[in-house]
């Protein structure tokens, strides 16, 4: 599996859409890392995806289980888990 870089703050990134076309540029204000087992409802809160953290956690397992099949990974509870906060600083 190929490391990827860890976002960094004040990074900022080019969003493109399905056909390749840039539309969005983001900056990176916070990054946080902890072990799966110990994101808190107000951290997952913040995708705006579940309504619970049991919810969050079912469909991210699954997530991360299947992808984890792919990729020769293994999902576990004490895998690190990286959210990336960001403000949109440009949209076309």
């Amino acid at each position: 599996m190929q490391q990827e870089r860890l976002p960094q703050v004040n990074d900022f990134n080019i969003l493109i859409d399905w056909a390749g076309t840039p539309f969005c540029v983001i900056k990176t204000t916070a990054v946080t890392i902890l072990p799966f087992h110990k994101i808190t409802f107000a951290l997952c809160m913040r995708e705006g995806e579940d309504d619970t953290l049991e919810s969050w956690q079912k469909a991210h397992r699954a997530f991360f289980t299947k992808e984890g099949n792919a990729l020769g990974y293994s999902f576990c509870e004490d895998m690190p888990v990286v959210f990336e906060d960001f403000e949109v600083v440009y949209r076309r």
